[in-house]
């Protein structure tokens, strides 16, 4: 936990250290189970960092006074559309369902 690429934190660790570096090398299902919940255990003691970000593009609201009928998950398209903002991949497929309210 002490020496990877993104540690910006600074965080430290020797227990969580010495678990990581035992995972390669276990085979046993039952004792990985042991370390990723010691590993877990330890994350939530420490909390070593913590989500703190705003992502507009994954939560969004719609004002349906001009445009309805936006994408939302379980909306019954087929194929699926990704309720996302509409301006790329996949998710421009959403701008083909969109209508006027007052055309």
């Amino acid at each position: 936990a002490s020496n990877w690429n993104g540690n910006w934190g600074g965080y430290v660790n020797t227990d969580v250290d010495a678990l990581i570096a035992s995972i390669p090398a276990e085979t046993d299902p039952a004792v990985l189970s042991e370390i990723y919940t010691e590993l877990v255990r330890a994350y939530l003691t420490d909390v070593p960092s913590f989500t703190l970000m705003y992502r507009p593009q994954n939560f969004h609201t719609v004002n349906e006074s001009i445009w309805t009928n936006f994408p939302y998950d379980g909306d019954g398209t087929t194929p699926p559309v990704p309720p996302l903002n509409l301006i790329d991949g996949w998710s421009i497929a959403g701008l083909y369902n969109l209508e006027l309210v007052n055309p």
